[in-house]
């Protein structure tokens, strides 16, 4: 039966080789693994990833472990979002995955959760206790462009290229009608509310201001959300993040993908409470200027009143998965948290 153990950079060739044996997806950049697993300023020894290595010494399994400084109100909490769960099914151990999982929701952090499940994953995790995580299980999509989008969804099914990277969500949004037919979807500007690029240090000093709105939220500071806007940068291109203002006082900030084909991916959306359709607006208003024709994302619960405004279509897109045994954890998250993709698995489309 195979060893379970921490994982350590040494194991990282044989991680690899688990993984670029698995089903496309998981044929990563080294960049990705040592960033999020090795290097990362939250790297936690007492919540580490984990391996199962046979007797021969193959490595046969592998879980990653990213560890969240967290906060509840006035409570500091300790989250690890779980990612790379793979396993070498060719040697005899079925049980490996399942083994791994169960080690990793029992290290003692009080909340753990995933965004890139399947369905045996799901399974594994209802058995340990988790939950499916409603409020994130579908993207969202607001059409900033309509021509421009309707050419290139033509061009993307002509070409036989069509999938999540053409259409993040299969379906006709209102808003491709356009500004004169859909004028509710498209509300004016609001003049008293402005958007600024922003760096991680600019963005970490003003959290604390921000953090009204969400009680249970990732606790950034400058180093870790530095690290994790420059690594997502280096691997998925230039993430584009804004602060914004109403009458000069921070009430929000963003940060998005901008892609060459016009798509906008949203990581991460924060405002103060009362603001969020504020801070979507500049959103919309700066990825449109910037050439955007597409704007998507997953849902979060404090965007849902905002996006039903604008007529945004929603899509079955992921199986966010959570565990938490704490009562209080467990409630936050549907309704007051803020736990977006940037805290997670930031390079799964």
């Amino acid at each position: 039966m195979a060893t379970i153990r921490s994982f350590e950079p040494d194991d990282l060739p044989a991680v690899r080789a688990l993984m670029g044996a698995d089903p496309p997806g998981w044929d990563l950049d080294e960049r990705l693994l040592l960033g999020t697993l090795v290097d990362h300023p939250w790297t936690d020894s007492e919540l580490p990833s984990l391996v199962a290595i046979e007797e021969d010494g193959r490595l046969v399994g592998f879980i990653g472990s990213q560890p969240r400084v967290m906060h509840l109100g006035g409570r500091r909490l300790r989250g690890v979002c779980c990612s790379h769960l793979v396993a070498d099914v060719k040697a005899g151990s079925s049980a490996v995955g399942a083994l791994l999982l169960r080690r990793l929701l029992s290290a003692g952090q009080d909340l753990t959760f995933t965004d890139s499940a399947n369905e045996t994953v799901l399974r594994m995790w209802l058995t340990f206790g988790g939950d499916l995580d409603h409020s994130r299980a579908c993207d969202w999509m607001l059409v900033l462009r309509p021509a421009r989008w309707l050419r290139s969804g033509l061009r993307a099914a002509a070409t036989g290229k069509s999938g999540r990277h053409a259409t993040p969500v299969a379906a006709v949004p209102f808003q491709a009608a356009g500004r004169k037919l859909a004028k509710r979807a498209f509300p004016p500007h609001d003049s008293a509310v402005a958007g600024t690029d922003a760096t991680a240090a600019e963005i970490a000093d003003l959290l604390p201001a921000l953090a009204r709105r969400a009680r249970l939220a990732v606790a950034y500071d400058t180093e870790t959300l530095g690290h994790d806007l420059g690594l997502a940068s280096a691997l998925l291109g230039s993430v584009v993040s804004r602060l914004v203002r109403r009458h000069g006082e921070p009430i929000g900030w963003y940060a998005y993908v901008p892609r060459p084909d016009g798509l906008c991916r949203v990581l991460h959306l924060d405002a103060i409470r009362g603001e969020e359709e504020a801070v979507l607006g500049e959103l919309v208003d700066a990825a449109r200027s910037r050439g955007g024709s597409v704007l998507c994302g997953r849902m979060e619960p404090n965007l849902q009143e905002p996006l039903r405004g604008r007529f945004a279509v929603l899509g079955f897109a992921r199986r966010p998965l959570i565990h938490a045994r704490d009562p209080e954890v467990r409630a936050a998250l549907a309704a007051s948290s803020l736990l977006t993709q940037l805290s997670g698995e930031w390079w799964v489309a």
